[in-house]
C-alpha cells in the first residue's frame, strides 16, 4: 500500500549516485504555474496589480522565470516538469519566450517536459491553438512522446527507462472518455512491461480539503471522482498537479477496496504567487521511493524579500477571491430559509439575495476566511498554532452575526433562542466539517485520519 513517513524539514539525505540497490537516483524539479507575459504586453492594466486584484506578481514573471532556470543550470536536475499555466493569457509571444528560455535547460541536457494549463490556450488576441502549442513545445516534451492523445494534447513519455510519465491535457476542466480511455490503455501496456507510471496534469484529480469541489471547484476535475477512482484501481498511484496555487498533499480514499493501493497527488503552487515555491524531488532506480522537499523564491534582483512582497499582495486580494467562495454557500444556505417561515418570522431578517449574503458574510467572516486560506495555501497549515485559534473564531463568529442581525431586527427572545441552536447546528453539520479539514490538513496521505502528514518535506512510497 501507498505510505508516507515524516521527513524533518530540509532533512531528505540520500546518496547522490545510487540507491540500495545499485541503481541510479535521479533528481526532479515540479514547477506549476509560472504565468509568464512578454513584458511588452504587461500594458496599463497589469502595472498595478491592485487594478486587476490580482495577487500574482506579474510584473517581474520573466525575471523569477530567468531566476529558476539559473538555479537549474547550476544545480543540473535531471528533469524539470511544470504542470501548466506557463504563460498568463496564452499569447504566442509569451509562450514563445518561456519555450526559449526553458529551452536553455534543454541545451545543457536537462530535460523538461510541459503540458498546458488553463491559462495557455485560446485566452486572448494573438492566442495559441493547441497545434501551436505543441510545435512551440516540442523540445520540451512533445518529441519525447511515444504515444499522443487524439482527443487532447495528452501524451506518454518514457523520460528515463522503467518510468512512464502521463502527461494529461485538462484544459476543459474535465478528463474525456476517449482520453480517459487512452491514459488506461497506456497505463496497462506499461504496466505489463514492468514500469512505473506518473501521471502531471494542471487540474487536481481530487479534493484537498472537504467541500474544495464546491468552494474552488474551478480547480478540481468536473470528473474527479471518476479520474481518481479509474487511476487507482488501474494502478496509477501518483500525480502531480497545480492550478489551485497551493503547496499540498492528499490522498484519494473514497471507493478503495481491499489491497488495491491509494492515489496520492502532490500539489505544486505558483511561483509567482505566496508562498512562491516549488519542488524538489528524489527519486530512488526502480521509481518506487519519491523523497519530496520544497523549495522557495526568496528574492530576485528587483525584490530583496519576494515572500513579505507575495504575502502582502495576497492578502490584499483575498478579499475579493473570497467573495467566490462565498457564493458557492449561497444556495445552501438560501434552502434553510423555511425556518423562518415556520418560526413565522419575515424572510428578510436574513439575505435575501446573494448580493447581500456576500456583503453580510464578509463583513462578520472574511478576515478569519481570509486568514484560513493563507495558511492552506502555505502547507502545513496544521502546524500553525493560529489554525486552533481560527477553528474558534469561525464557530463564534458565525454565531455573532447571526445574533447581531436579530438583535437589529427586534427579534423576541424566543425565536432568537431558537434560530441561534439552529445557527449552533447548521456550523457542527455544514461549516465545521469543512473548516477542520481546511485547517488541520485531515485529507492527507497519511492512512490515520486524525493525524496529518508534511505537505512540503515528506517520502512517498509508491507500488507498481
Amino acid at each position: 500500500m501507498t505510505s508516507c513517513t515524516y521527513v524533518a524539514d530540509n532533512a531528505v539525505s540520500h546518496d547522490d549516485d545510487a540507491d540500495s540497490q545499485g541503481q541510479t537516483e535521479r533528481t526532479i524539479w515540479v514547477l506549476s504555474d509560472i504565468h509568464v507575459m512578454a513584458p511588452e504586453l504587461l500594458n496599463d492594466q497589469y502595472q498595478a496589480n491592485d487594478a486587476t486584484k490580482d495577487p500574482k506578481l506579474l510584473l517581474y514573471c520573466t525575471e523569477i522565470l530567468d531566476k529558476l532556470v539559473d538555479d537549474a543550470l547550476n544545480a543540473k536536475p535531471d528533469m524539470m516538469l511544470i504542470t501548466g499555466d506557463l504563460t498568463e493569457r496564452g499569447d504566442q509571444k509569451s509562450h514563445k519566450l518561456v519555450a526559449n528560455t526553458l529551452g536553455k535547460l534543454v541545451s545543457e541536457g536537462i530535460k523538461v517536459v510541459v503540458i498546458p494549463g488553463n491559462h495557455d490556450l485560446d485566452n486572448a488576441d494573438g492566442s495559441t491553438s493547441p497545434q501551436q502549442f505543441a510545435e512551440l513545445y516540442k523540445d520540451l516534451g512533445f518529441n519525447m512522446a511515444y504515444a499522443k492523445d487524439e482527443a487532447s494534447l495528452s501524451y506518454a513519455c518514457e523520460p528515463f527507462d522503467g518510468l512512464v510519465l502521463l502527461c494529461i491535457d485538462t484544459t476543459t476542466g474535465s478528463i474525456g472518455d476517449t482520453t480517459m480511455k487512452w491514459m488506461l490503455d497506456e497505463t496497462d501496456k506499461a504496466h505489463e512491461k514492468g514500469k512505473q507510471v506518473v501521471v502531471m496534469q494542471h487540474h487536481n484529480v481530487m479534493e484537498h480539503y472537504d467541500g474544495k469541489s464546491s468552494l474552488q471547484k474551478e480547480n478540481v476535475l468536473k470528473n474527479y471522482e471518476e479520474v481518481a477512482d479509474k487511476m487507482t484501481k488501474n494502478g496509477i498511484h501518483l500525480v502531480f498537479s497545480g492550478h489551485a496555487h497551493m503547496l499540498d498533499i492528499a490522498q484519494y480514499r473514497e471507493k478503495l477496496e481491499a489491497g488495491i493501493d491509494s492515489l496520492v497527488e502532490v500539489e505544486t503552487g505558483s511561483l509567482l504567487t505566496y508562498p512562491n515555491g516549488w519542488r524538489i524531488i528524489k527519486v530512488n532506480g526502480n521509481f518506487k521511493k519519491w523523497n519530496v522537499s520544497t523549495q522557495y523564491i526568496k528574492s530576485i534582483p528587483s525584490i530583496a524579500d519576494v515572500s513579505k512582497v507575495s504575502y502582502q499582495l495576497y492578502k490584499d486580494a483575498l478579499p475579493d477571491i473570497m467573495k467566490n467562495h462565498i457564493d458557492a454557500f449561497w444556495p445552501v444556505f438560501d434552502s434553510y430559509r423555511s425556518v423562518l417561515t415556520d418560526s413565522n418570522l419575515p424572510e428578510d431578517i436574513l439575505p435575501t439575495n446573494i448580493e447581500d449574503f456576500r456583503a453580510w458574510f464578509m463583513e462578520s467572516m472574511g478576515e478569519q476566511m481570509c486568514k484560513g486560506f493563507l495558511l492552506h495555501i502555505a502547507g502545513n497549515e496544521n502546524n500553525n498554532p493560529e489554525a486552533a485559534v481560527l477553528k474558534t473564531e469561525f464557530k463564534e463568529g458565525m454565531e455573532n452575526m447571526v445574533h447581531k442581525r436579530l438583535v437589529e431586527n427586534n427579534v423576541d427572545e424566543e425565536n432568537t433562542n431558537m434560530l441561534m441552536l439552529f445557527v449552533t447546528a447548521t456550523h457542527e453539520v455544514l461549516f465545521k466539517p469543512k473548516v477542520e479539514s481546511l485547517l488541520t490538513d485531515t485529507n492527507q496521505v497519511d492512512t490515520d485520519l486524525s493525524s496529518s502528514t508534511d505537505d512540503l518535506n515528506v517520502e512517498l512510497n509508491i507500488g507498481k
